[in-house]
């Protein structure tokens, strides 16, 4: 009986071959894990990626359990080679990594482990999984090591490869570079929304990074559906308040009211005493997991899903603030969490110091560069 679903094989193609720039000779891996929809959607894009570069493997494995934490011990070993493994292994430097332990000695040591064994598996990587690999050490260093390419796609849903992923990708890395250029050397940061917020962060002399989603070249890293702006806020600068009124897939019951001091949430607040304890529950896991981690801003205008965060934080004239980790794209911070909260219709300022001003890059959500 035929499928009443639409093929996604052009739309598996387009991404291998024009965001990732898949060559005939190069060994792709897909990732998937078990939680959500039990990997299926990583397997079919496997399968029909299979079905176009007979060099892919598709590897689905037990879910972290949040988004920002490491995959497990055999996804290393399938990626990095089981020899690399278990000299990463045997030196403890594994077990360190997985538990998101130790400063960047822990990092810089096993950069040349893997350096010395070689022994890395894939050129490219689509990371189909329900929680997301993006800012954590085994992507930083299959990416910034191996020299990897790497697409994650958290929280992915089929529809998208009819939406958000339907975008003309050459227009849309314009259009967020010149975002980027817009904001690099701004010292600092303030949102406003009518439903509360007021929040600044301090930005001076960090990296300002396009997510453009083409991954054409060694070493990138991004997310699928792409269309952001990012940064990480320096540790310690972060001061006022954050009204949520969205989760990572669903609208709040009611807005949750995040106090941040000296960069950090020191409390939340809300109505709903279900939704303030998940919140209140994921920031206290860790101790790290109330670190100001991101400041975003969306870019994609077919992006228009509120309810997935993956897409809402690619909306045009979105911002999105987020707790926990942030050591893979500049800052400091090493936790075992990563999650984005996204404002609709919020205004961002940016302030220079010196000479600079003040410049409005959104104004109630709407584009100011």
């Amino acid at each position: 009986m035929p499928s009443d679903k639409p093929s996604i094989e052009n739309a598996v193609q387009s991404l291998l071959e024009v965001n990732m720039g898949l060559q005939e000779n190069e060994r792709l891996l897909i990732l998937g894990d078990s939680a959500g929809d039990g990997g299926a959607l990583a397997r079919e894009v496997g399968e029909v990626a299979e079905k176009l570069h007979p060099q892919t493997r598709t590897l689905i494995f037990d879910p972290v359990g949040g988004h920002g934490q490491e995959p497990p011990e055999e996804v290393w070993s399938a990626l990095l080679g089981s020899g690399t493994a278990e000299r990463l292994r045997a030196e403890g430097l594994l077990s360190s990594l997985l538990a998101k332990g130790g400063g960047t000695e822990i990092i810089d040591r096993s950069a040349s482990v893997i350096e010395e064994t070689g022994g890395f598996q894939a050129d490219v990587i689509v990371a189909v999984t329900h929680y997301s690999t993006s800012h954590t050490s085994f992507r930083k260093l299959l990416t910034q090591i191996c020299g990897a390419r790497y697409a994650s796609m958290p929280l992915f849903e089929r529809d998208m490869f009819f939406g958000s992923m339907d975008v003309d990708w050459k227009d849309l890395a314009i259009s967020t570079n010149v975002l980027a250029r817009t904001l690099i050397g701004a010292d600092r940061c303030e949102i406003s929304s009518a439903n509360g917020t007021r929040l600044v962060l301090g930005v001076a002399g960090r990296l300002v990074i396009p997510d453009d989603g083409l991954l054409t070249e060694r070493g990138k890293f991004g997310n699928l559906p792409a269309g952001e702006v990012f940064l990480a806020p320096v540790e310690g600068t972060a001061e006022g308040v954050l009204v949520l009124e969205w989760g990572p897939q669903a609208r709040f019951k009611s807005p949750i009211r995040a106090v941040i001091q000296n960069g950090r949430v020191v409390s939340v607040e809300g109505e709903d005493s279900g939704e303030v304890g998940w919140l209140e529950g994921i920031l206290s896991a860790h101790p790290e997991n109330r670190n100001i981690a991101e400041l975003g801003i969306g870019t994609n205008p077919s992006a228009t899903r509120p309810d997935n965060v993956l897409e809402s934080e690619k909306i045009l004239g979105t911002i999105h603030v987020a707790f926990g980790d942030n050591h893979t794209f500049g800052g400091a911070v090493k936790a075992p969490l990563h999650q984005d909260f996204v404002l609709f219709e919020a205004t961002l300022v940016a302030v220079w110091e010196c000479g600079g001003g003040r410049r409005v890059l959104l104004d109630e959500g709407k584009k100011g560069w």
